[in-house]
C-alpha cells in the first residue's frame, strides 16, 4: 500500500483562498452552499475541498459552483466582496495555474521514469492538448492538392463525439477504425479537441508496453481534476496484448483511453489463432467503442470536400459511402472486406439497401446484378466479371459469425433464387442514406404493389422526389390505390406542387370510402390554407369533421378552431375545442383543453382558463406540459393580483382609480377597468381626466369596441392637455387609417403635427407620408416624409428617409440624391431600417460598377445583430465575390448563409452556391447543393435550383433523374421556371420515342395556363 502524501503547497495555497472567501461571504454552512450549488455535492466534499485535504487539483465546475455559491449568499445578505474573491475569470486563472504547477511538480519529481514511459514537454511537465499539434498526435500531411482544413465527418463525428463525452469513472475506451487513409486519427483528433479542453492532461505512452508501466506513477500522472487522456495511434497486435482487461479497468478509473487502428489489422486480430497473447489483443478490441470511420464520403461531405481540394477535384477513393452501422461482428466482417473482396462488399450492400429503401422481399440475381454497377461505381471500383460476381455472391453466402452468411440464400420463388441481407444487418443499417443512384433502380424493379412501401421509406427517409415516383407507380394497384393517392399528395405538397396535391386528395375525397376520405379531405385542408384559400380550407375541415372519423375529424375540428379564432368567430371556436377535447383524441384532446385555456384567458375568463388548462395537464402529453407549466403559475399570479385589487375597494381619489384601471385593464378584466376609468374621468383635474378617458379608450380598443374607442379619443383630445391630445389623435388616427378612412386619419394626424409634442409629432409625420403614398399623393408624402426626417428619433428618421429614397427613384430623381437619402437612413444606426439601406444602396452601388463600398455597406448590415440581416447580408457578399471572381470566398460567404439554416436566403445560397459549382467544374458539390436547394419547396428558388439541376443530370447521362428533376419543376408552376422545364422534358421523351408522353408536358402546361411555343 502506498504511504501518504501530504498535499502539495500550492494546492493548500489555493484551498486557502477558498476560506478565505468563506469566511468573506459571512461563513455561510456547508449545507447552505451545497443547496445553491448546481450539482449539490455533498457536505463532506465541501468540507475535505476547504480544508485542503484533497491531494489533486478540484475539478473547475465544483470551484465555479462554490464561488457562485459564496457570492450569492454574500449578495442575499447585503456584502460586498472584493474583486479578487468575487471574480470567476480571477478563480479560473488561479485554479489554470494550480494545475500547471502540480504537473510540474509531479513531472519534476520523477522526470526520468516519466520520460522512460511517456512523451513529455520540453521543461519535463506532463503534456496539455493545448501543447500539442496534429502532427504531435500522429495525423498525416494532406494528400497533395488538399488544403489542410478538417473535413467534417457528419456520422464518425457525432458517435465518436458522442462516446468521448460520456462522463466517469468509468471512463470511456474507444478506438476508432477504418481503411487505411479514411482520416481515422485525423478525426479522432478533431473529435478529442472538440470535447475536452486545452488544458486537459494527454498522455502518450512509448509503446504498448508501457501503457501497464503506467501504474508505477500512478502519483505523478494526473493532477488537474478532470480525466486525462490515454492517445494510443496506429495501435497492434503487440500494443493491444498488454491492454489487460485489468489495465482497462484501472485506466477507466481516471482516465478517458483513446486509439486508432486499421480495418483490415483489425479484423485481422479479430480473426487469427486463439493463442494467449493474441486472446488477450482480442479481448482487448472486444471491450472497446468500436467506431468505423468509411473510407468514403456522402454526399455532403463530398460538397464541402469539393472547397478544400485545387479545382474541386476530389480523388475517387472518397467516393460517396452506402455504409451503415450495422452488429459488431457482422459490421467488421463486412467493413474489413472492402479492400480485400468489393464485389462480395458491394453485393451484400445492394441487399441491405433494398429492404431499406422498401423492397424487403428478396432479390433475384438477376436484380444483384442491376444494382451491383451503381454500388460499384460508389467504392470507385471496375465493373464486374461474370466470375468476380459468383466469387463474390459465393463469399458473401459463406458461413461466417456464428455460422450466418452476410447475404442468406431463400431458395426458390417463381422458378427463381432469391437472397436476403441478414437480418442482424439489415436491423442496425438505418441511419445513412440510401444512396440517390439506387431509389429509381429499386422504383423500376418493384411491383406497383411493392412500391406503396417503397413510397413511404422514400418519404421516412427524406429524399424528396422519390416518394412521387414510388406513389406514382403503386397507384396503379387498384387494393393500394387511395393510400398510393394519400402518399402522393403529400409528396407532391412537400414538393410545392400545390395543385397537383389538390387533385391526388380530391381523387380520395371523392371515393366515397370514409377513413380515406377523412383524411384526404384533413390534408386538403391544410394545402389550401398554405395557398391562402381559407374558404376553401374551411370547407375541407368541415368535410373531414363531418364524416365522424375518430382520429381526422378530431383534428380537422381543431384546425378549424384555430381558424375561426383567427377570423374572430370565438363562440364557435371555443364549441370545436370542447368537441375535439370531448373526443378522447390521445393528441387533439390535450391540444384541445390547453388551446381552450389560452382562448379563455384572452376573453378575459381566467377561472375558465385554469379549469381548461388543469384539465390539459390530466393528460400529461409531453408537447403540452411545458406550455402550461409557465401559463398556468403566470395565470394564478394573475388571478391574485386581480383578487388584491378587487379587495382594495372602490376608492375615491382618482389616482387611486387610476391605478386600480390600469392593473385592472392588465390583468383582463375590461368592465371593472371600465368602471374605475370612468369614476376617474369625472375629476376636475384636466390631466387626470385626459388620462381617464385615454384608459377608457384603450380598453374599448381590447374589446374591440372600435367606435366608442374613436368618440372617447376624441374626447380626449378635447381635454386641452397637449401630452394627451397628441396621443390620443396619434392613436385615433391609427385607428382610422386601419379602417381605411383616409380622411380622418389624415384630420387626425394634421391635429397631432400642430401640436407641440415632439415624440408624437415626429410619428404623426411619418404616419401622414405613408397614408399619402398610399393613396397615391406623392407630393404630400414627400412633403411629410421631409419633416419626418428632420425628427430626432433615428427609427423615425431612418423610414422617411428610406421612403423619400424610393419616391425618387419613381420620380427618376439622380442617383447621387437618392443615395443620399439611402446614406441618411443608415447614418441613423437604425436596426431595423439600416441594413436595408444598406442592402439598397451596395446593390444600386454595385449596379454602377462599384465593389469596395458595396462590400462594406453590406458587411456593416451583417454586424448589426439581426440574424435576418446576418444572412441576407452574407449572401450579398457572396454574390459580390462571385460576381469579381472571387471563387473561393463567395462559396465560404454561401456555406456560412446555409449554416444560419434561414427560410429563404439559406435556400437561395445552396442554389447560388450550386451554380458556382457547376461553373467551375465541382460536379459532386453542384449536384449536392442544387438537390438541396430543390428539397427546401421554395416557391422561387426552389424551380430555379430544380431546372439547372435537370441540365446536370443531362450532361452525366442521368436522363432518368433529369425526367424527374424537370417534372418536378413543371409540377411547382413557377413562371419562369416551369416553361423551359418542359421543353427539356419533350426533348427527352421524344428522344426516347415516347410521344404520348411528350404531349401530356404540353397538356400540363396549358392546365396552368401558359400556352408551349410549338416552334
Amino acid at each position: 500500500m502506498a504511504t501518504p502524501q501530504a498535499t502539495p503547497e500550492p494546492l493548500l495555497r489555493f484551498c486557502d483562498s477558498l476560506r478565505e472567501l468563506k469566511l468573506a461571504s459571512g461563513t455561510p454552512s456547508l449545507g447552505d452552499l451545497s443547496r445553491r450549488m448546481p450539482g449539490r455535492p455533498s457536505v463532506s466534499t465541501l468540507s475535505q475541498l476547504l480544508a485542503g485535504k484533497i491531494r489533486r487539483a478540484p475539478r473547475w465546475e465544483l470551484v465555479r459552483d462554490l464561488v457562485d455559491a459564496c457570492r450569492e449568499h454574500a449578495q442575499a445578505n447585503g456584502i460586498t466582496l472584493p474583486h479578487d474573491l468575487s471574480s470567476s475569470e480571477t478563480w479560473r486563472r488561479r485554479h489554470g495555474d494550480l494545475v500547471r504547477a502540480l504537473d510540474s511538480a509531479a513531472a519534476q519529481r520523477s522526470p526520468d521514469n516519466l520520460a522512460r514511459v511517456l512523451r513529455l514537454a520540453p521543461d519535463n511537465r506532463l503534456l496539455h492538448l493545448g501543447d500539442l499539434t496534429d502532427s504531435d498526435l500522429g495525423v498525416s500531411e494532406p494528400i497533395p492538392g488538399a488544403g489542410a482544413g478538417y473535413i467534417a465527418r457528419a456520422d464518425f463525428d457525432e458517435e465518436m463525439r458522442s462516446m468521448l463525452s460520456l462522463g466517469g469513472p468509468p471512463y470511456p475506451y474507444v478506438i476508432a477504425y477504418g481503411e487505411e487513409g479514411a482520416g481515422k486519427t485525423r478525426s479522432a483528433v478533431a473529435a478529442l479537441r472538440n470535447e475536452f479542453p486545452s488544458e486537459t492532461t494527454v498522455l502518450i505512452p512509448r509503446g504498448g508496453a508501457a501503457v501497464s508501466e503506467l501504474r508505477s506513477l500512478v502519483d505523478s500522472l494526473n493532477q488537474s481534476g478532470r480525466p486525462a487522456v490515454v492517445w494510443l495511434d496506429d495501435l497492434t497486435a503487440a500494443d493491444l496484448e498488454h491492454l489487460t482487461l485489468d489495465l482497462l479497468e484501472w485506466l477507466s478509473g481516471w482516465a478517458v483511453t483513446v486509439g486508432t487502428i486499421p480495418a483490415l489489422r483489425c479484423g485481422e486480430i479479430l480473426g487469427g489463432t486463439r493463442s494467449e497473447a493474441r486472446a488477450v489483443a482480442q479481448a482487448a478490441l472486444r471491450r472497446a467503442c468500436l467506431v468505423y470511420l468509411p473510407l468514403e464520403l456522402n454526399d455532403a461531405e463530398r460538397a464541402e470536400a469539393a472547397w478544400h481540394f485545387e479545382g474541386g477535384a476530389v480523388p475517387q477513393n472518397f467516393a460517396r459511402a452506402a455504409d451503415a452501422p450495422e452488429p459488431r461482428e457482422m459490421l467488421l466482417r463486412l467493413n474489413t472486406a472492402r479492400s480485400t473482396n468489393p464485389i462480395g462488399f458491394a453485393l451484400v450492400h445492394a441487399a441491405i439497401n433494398c429492404h431499406r429503401a422498401g423492397l424487403v422481399r428478396g432479390v433475384t440475381r438477376d436484380e444483384l446484378r442491376r444494382l451491383l454497377p451503381p454500388h460499384l461505381t460508389l467504392l470507385s471500383t471496375s465493373p464486374a466479371t461474370d466470375a468476380e460476381i459468383e466469387w463474390g455472391l459465393s463469399w458473401a453466402q459463406a458461413p461466417a459469425v456464428g455460422g450466418r452468411a452476410l447475404l442468406q440464400p431463400l431458395g426458390l420463388t417463381d422458378g427463381e433464387a432469391r437472397w436476403k441481407a441478414a437480418q442482424e444487418l439489415v436491423g442496425e443499417a438505418d441511419s445513412g442514406p440510401v444512396p440517390d443512384s439506387l431509389w429509381l433502380e429499386v422504383i423500376g424493379m418493384a411491383t406497383p404493389q411493392e412500391c406503396l412501401m417503397i413510397g413511404h421509406q422514400a418519404a421516412n427517409r427524406d429524399v424528396p422526389g422519390y416518394p412521387a415516383v414510388a406513389f406514382t407507380k403503386a397507384s396503379e394497384h387498384e387494393e393500394h390505390r387511395l393510400d398510393a393517392l394519400l402518399g402522393l399528395g403529400l409528396a407532391q405538397t412537400m414538393l410545392g406542387s400545390f395543385a397537383a396535391a389538390k387533385a391526388s386528395y380530391q381523387r380520395v375525397v371523392e371515393s366515397g370510402e370514409t377513413a380515406k376520405e377523412a383524411r384526404a379531405a384533413y390534408m386538403l385542408g391544410g394545402v389550401l390554407e398554405a395557398e391562402g384559400d381559407t374558404a376553401g380550407a374551411e370547407d375541407a375541415w368541415r368535410m373531414a369533421a363531418e364524416t365522424g372519423h375518430e382520429h381526422y375529424a378530431p383534428m380537422a375540428q381543431a384546425m378549424l378552431a384555430l381558424m375561426l379564432i383567427d377570423l374572430g368567430d370565438y363562440t364557435e371556436a371555443e364549441s370545436l375545442f370542447l368537441t375535439v377535447a370531448d373526443s378522447g383524441h390521445g393528441d387533439a384532446a390535450p391540444r384541445a383543453w390547453a388551446l381552450l385555456g389560452t382562448l379563455r384567458e384572452q376573453l378575459g375568463d381566467l377561472k375558465g382558463a385554469l379549469t381548461s388548462w388543469e384539465r390539459a395537464a390530466k393528460w400529461n402529453h409531453p408537447d403540452v406540459m411545458p406550455m402550461l407549466e409557465d401559463s398556468v403559475a403566470e395565470l394564478r399570479t394573475r388571478m391574485a393580483e386581480l383578487a388584491a385589487v378587487q379587495s382594495s375597494g372602490p376608492g375615491e381619489n382618482a389616482e387611486v382609480l387610476l391605478e386600480r384601471g390600469e392593473r385592472l385593464r392588465k390583468l383582463g378584466h375590461e368592465t371593472e377597468a371600465l368602471a374605475a376609468f370612468r369614476d376617474a374621468a369625472a375629476s376636475e383635474n384636466p390631466d387626470e381626466r385626459a388620462r381617464a378617458l385615454f384608459g377608457v379608450a384603450m380598453t374599448l380598443m381590447g374589446a374591440k369596441r372600435t367606435a366608442e374607442a374613436c368618440e372617447t379619443l376624441e374626447a380626449v383630445a378635447e381635454c386641452g392637455v397637449p401630452r394627451w391630445e397628441a396621443e390620443a389623435l396619434l392613436e385615433l388616427g391609427s385607428t382610422l387609417y386601419e379602417k381605411e378612412d383616409w380622411n380622418g386619419a389624415r384630420r387626425a394626424w394634421s391635429r397631432v403635427v400642430e401640436t407641440s409634442v415632439t415624440g408624437e409629432v415626429e410619428r404623426a409625420s411619418v404616419n401622414l407620408g405613408l397614408l399619402e403614398l398610399r393613396v397615391g399623393h406623392h407630393d404630400a408624402a414627400a412633403a411629410a416624409f421631409r419633416r419626418a426626417a428632420e425628427a430626432h428619433d433615428p427609427n423615425i428618421r431612418a423610414q422617411a428617409a428610406m421612403n423619400l429614397a424610393l419616391l425618387g427613384i419613381d420620380e427618376g430623381m439622380a442617383d447621387d440624391a437618392v443615395d443620399a437619402w439611402y446614406r441618411i437612413a443608415i447614418e441613423t444606426e437604425d436596426p431595423e431600417f439600416m441594413p436595408q439601406a444598406a442592402f439598397a444602396l451596395g446593390g444600386r452601388l454595385v449596379a454602377r460598377g462599384h465593389t469596395a463600398e458595396p462590400k462594406r455597406l453590406f458587411e456593416k448590415a451583417i454586424e448589426s445583430g439581426d440574424p435576418d440581416s446576418e444572412a441576407h447580408g452574407t449572401l450579398l457578399l457572396g454574390m459580390l465575390q462571385e460576381a469579381s471572381g472571387d471563387v473561393e470566398n463567395a462559396a465560404a460567404a454561401y456555406s456560412r448563409v446555409i449554416a444560419c439554416g434561414h427560410a429563404n436566403h439559406s435556400v437561395h445560397a445552396h442554389a447560388r452556391l450550386g451554380r458556382l459549382c457547376v461553373d467551375n467544374g465541382r460536379m459532386d458539390a453542384a449536384r449536392y447543393h442544387l438537390q438541396r436547394a430543390v428539397d427546401a419547396g421554395h416557391p422561387d428558388h426552389s424551380p430555379h435550383a430544380g431546372f439547372l439541376l435537370g441540365l446536370v443530370h443531362c450532361v452525366n447521362g442521368e436522363f432518368d433523374k433529369a425526367e424527374l428533376v424537370f417534372q418536378q419543376v413543371i409540377e411547382t408552376g413557377n413562371p419562369d421556371a416551369a416553361r423551359p422545364a418542359a421543353y427539356r422534358l419533350v426533348y427527352l421523351r421524344r428522344g426516347g420515342g415516347r410521344t404520348e408522353e411528350a404531349r401530356h408536358v404540353w397538356e400540363s402546361l396549358i392546365e396552368q395556363g401558359r400556352e408551349p411555343n410549338v416552334d
